[in-house]
């Protein structure tokens, strides 16, 4: 399984109704895009949370459902109407996670 892991940071000005819009909106691509597995979003606990404020967490089969997952319109729409006005900056990296007899 791919972990797509997206760190955020806010613009100074975001608030915590449009961060909280946010997230309800990429927690909800789960059930609406066919490839997300499993979805989680949520503030970085760390010490280093002034860098990168927020995580999201997209559980996918494969490289290949990263990019219909990007490319799917939902996730269009979920990042051009929550994410591009509030971020200031972002982090993505994709790992593979083996996995286990539970999946």
């Amino acid at each position: 399984m791919i972990h797509h892991v997206v760190l955020f940071r806010w613009i100074p000005a975001a608030t915590p109704d449009q961060v909280a819009a946010a997230a309800a909106a990429l927690l909800g691509m789960k059930g609406v895009i066919p490839e997300v597995r499993d979805v989680a979003f949520g503030p970085n606990l760390a010490e280093s949370r002034a860098e990168y404020t927020h995580a999201l967490l997209v559980v996918v089969d494969d490289m290949g459902a990263v990019k219909r997952y990007v490319d799917h319109p939902h996730h269009v729409d979920v990042a051009k109407t929550y994410l591009l006005p509030i971020r200031e900056a972002r982090l993505a990296m994709d790992f593979d996670v083996p996995r286990t007899s539970d999946d």
